[in-house]
């Protein structure tokens, strides 16, 4: 990078993340009016001037203060008081007796979460902090640019102020450009795949852009997509002339939510609703905004941005990002006047109440509170010597799989070992590879929501195998691989993986790789035959017991080293190398032990679930 770009970089983020002369607010409470009535509203901090709105009705508002906070409010000449946490979304709902009070959206919590979270800094209006974006569109765009630029302009800065009434943060257009799209990729995924590697955010800290590649779309599809919260790139498809403004302004605010934490809302009235484009947008009445709970978490998010200049949610405090934890860990039980129209949506998808779906559910969450609690610990190198570190490296991966196994236990015994693979699976990969795959991201997405992945991810460190991360990758993945196909597929897939990797200037070739892979179908099918019972699991786990020394396996090689040294797959060469890494791995006692029971890999197929589950198939 030049010195000129690294300083313009470095200027850049001091001035979007500076510390405000004036001191930021630490916590939030955020009220909803659900009532058909106009609600006058006093909200005291504990330690602050007292906060006065008039909330109209189906209004939701953000009150910033340090700590819990007292409410006053009256209807029918009734002044009624309350103490509200810190934190915590609250509703004004009608009883059955037409009597108008207020209630509290069940989002977790416990008597730190409802104290604050410990942030620097008092209460106050300091100004929002703002995020420099750039926008691109693609050659498709048909307009002139001083017309697209112009129509495009508007809408980020009226995106902006709908976020900033939100949660006090705002986004800036600091550059426009253009990005030429490939007219034979399709799939959204794809696309914005294509947009992250063709296009620079700089001098922006977010690429948005903008493409025209698809018109009118038939049925159910992504309009506009970003892979999680303060990720660089997002895209979004213009997608018809005959959609208006309203609802292209909607899509946007919608994606920016997402960036700042925001998920999916069974509310009607929200632009976190999951699917727009429905005309709402369209009628004069329509007012776009968040749902309480989302504008809880994106304020809280934005105060982290403002007090503390952060990037990223591994940046967030560890009050932030317990309280989020607890807070997308009890979407689903928010109280909504939605509830029918989500029943609605859950019955005509099974998959979300599946047994197995909800068990990987309650482990991969296991995973995240086990995560919290290690990152909690001091770390060997601090001072002082304290009686318990934090574990790291393969210590790590030890304590993850023996704190899922405990909780497998409870499981039924049906669903218990499948569970167990899928949520180490998900939960020990920092990259969503399986987030990613057509014929898993339809599970993944019903186990965990993408502001709970950030906040896994926040939480999670880098657990390795025999000291390296990406073998516990492929340990794991091939194992949820291994539980919903044969043996043989998982392998030969694997094999495609790393000719891939050879052929296309990527990794290279590893047979390093391809014995992780096999260590990792071993163990599934052990795991799903029960010869490594979960109990045992959950006593004692050890990584050099379930996965071999690499040692000398050949690694980085390109297609013509491959080629010439080990020829094609049916090559003898070839064969012996795999040959190799079948006696590392069987040599392992657990395997050894397994092998000479004659278990087999293939022996596991009998407990295989339906692959159409996995998928989402009907």
């Amino acid at each position: 990078m030049h010195f000129t770009r690294a300083c313009s970089i470095a200027l850049a983020f001091t001035t979007i993340f500076r510390l405000v002369v004036s001191p930021a607010t630490a916590d939030v409470i955020v009220l909803a009016n659900r009532s058909a009535r106009t609600i006058p509203v006093r909200v005291t901090p504990v330690s602050a001037r007292p906060q006065d709105l008039t909330m109209a009705a189906g209004e939701v508002a953000p009150f910033f203060v340090d700590g819990q906070a007292h409410l006053n409010f009256q209807v029918e000449n009734q002044t009624k008081r309350y103490l509200l946490d810190a934190n915590s979304a609250y509703y004004f709902g009608t009883l059955d007796d037409g009597q108008v009070d207020m209630h509290k959206i069940g989002l977790g919590g416990d008597r730190a979460t409802a104290n604050g979270r410990a942030l620097p800094g008092t209460a106050s209006t300091s100004s929002s902090v703002t995020i420099p974006v750039t926008i691109f569109v693609d050659e498709e765009e048909v307009a002139r640019q001083n017309v697209w630029e112009r129509r495009l302009r508007q809408r980020v800065a009226q995106a902006s102020e709908i976020i900033d009434r939100t949660c006090r943060l705002k986004f800036k257009v600091v550059g426009v450009s253009t990005w030429r799209s490939d007219n034979h990729v399709h799939e959204f995924v794809k696309s914005l795949a294509e947009f992250e590697e063709k296009a620079d955010p700089f001098p922006g800290q977010v690429a948005i852009g903008f493409t025209s590649q698809y018109q009118v779309p038939r049925g159910r599809v992504h309009l506009g997509g970003t892979r999680g919260p303060f990720h660089s790139h997002i895209l979004i498809r213009e997608w018809s002339r005959h959609v208006g403004e309203a609802e292209r302004l909607e899509l946007l605010v919608h994606e920016l939510g997402h960036f700042l934490g925001a998920s999916h809302s069974p509310e009607l009235t929200s632009v976190m609703r999951p699917v727009l484009g429905d005309r709402k947008a369209l009628h004069a009445s329509f007012k776009i905004q968040f749902d309480p709970v989302n504008t809880l978490i994106m304020a809280m998010v934005s105060e982290e941005a403002r007090r503390r200049g952060v990037r990223d949610f591994k940046g967030l405090t560890r009050g932030t990002k317990h309280r989020l934890q607890q807070i997308y860990g009890g979407l689903k039980g928010e109280p909504s006047r939605d509830n029918v129209a989500r029943n609605n949506a859950r019955e005509g998808d099974p998959l979300a109440t599946s047994p197995l779906v909800l068990g990987t559910k309650d482990i991969l969450q296991a995973l995240v509170t086990a995560a919290q609690e290690n990152s909690e610990l001091p770390s060997k190198g601090e001072a002082g010597l304290p009686e318990k570190t934090c574990f790291e490296g393969d210590a790590l991966t030890e304590y993850y799989f023996e704190n899922a196994a405990r909780v497998s236990r409870d499981l039924p015994a049906d669903v218990a070992p499948t569970a167990f693979l899928f949520a180490l699976a998900i939960g020990l990969d920092d990259r969503d590879t399986l987030a990613k795959l057509p014929q898993t991201k339809r599970l993944v997405a019903r186990v965990e929501s993408v502001g709970q992945r950030a906040v896994r991810k926040a939480f999670l460190g880098k657990p390795t195998m025999r000291g390296r991360n990406d073998l516990l990758k492929h340990f794991v993945i091939s194992a949820y691989l291994a539980a919903v196909q044969d043996a043989e597929n998982v392998e030969a897939t694997g094999l495609l993986k790393e000719l891939s990797d050879c052929r296309r200037g990527g990794t290279g070739f590893s047979f390093a790789d391809l014995a992780a892979n096999k260590a990792g179908i071993l163990f599934a099918a052990g795991i799903l035959n029960g010869r490594f019972a979960l109990g045992q699991v959950a006593k004692r786990f050890r990584v050099d017991q379930f996965m071999p020394e690499i040692g000398d396996l050949p690694e980085g090689i390109s297609f013509a080293q491959l080629w010439a040294q080990f020829g094609k797959q049916d090559d003898d060469r070839f064969q012996r190398q795999l040959g190799v890494i079948d006696c590392l791995v069987l040599g392992l006692a657990p395997y050894k032990a397994a092998r000479d029971a004659s278990l087999a890999p293939e022996a596991g197929r009998s407990f295989r679930v339906d692959s159409n589950e996995v998928s989402g198939k009907p």
